[in-house]
């Protein structure tokens, strides 16, 4: 083994630079836990209710056209407005 091909097998793996792996003994299987809308409208998460009810009950894609809101301009935060500058 050269020493260039030496200090590259050094470099990599688990146990170099705090890698998480097998030594902290952590589990290759991811694992989630998931909350219903209700529990998360009940915690005041509305946003993330929102978001898990517009996935739940999404239709199959295929079939179903994209629908999109118009948000009213006072919601939006001034950096998304176009004011007619334009930076060129």
């Amino acid at each position: 083994m050269t020493k260039r091909d030496r200090k590259i097998r050094m470099e990599t793996g688990p146990d170099s630079a705090g890698q998480g792996g097998a030594t902290q003994q952590i589990s290759d299987t991811p694992i989630a836990d998931s909350e219903s809308v209700e529990e998360l409208a009940e915690e005041g998460n509305a946003f993330e209710a929102n978001a898990i009810y517009g996935v739940e009950n999404a239709r199959d894609p295929d079939v179903a056209e994209v629908i999109t809101h118009e948000i009213p301009e006072d919601d939006v935060p001034s950096e998304y407005l176009d004011n007619g500058e334009h930076l060129a």
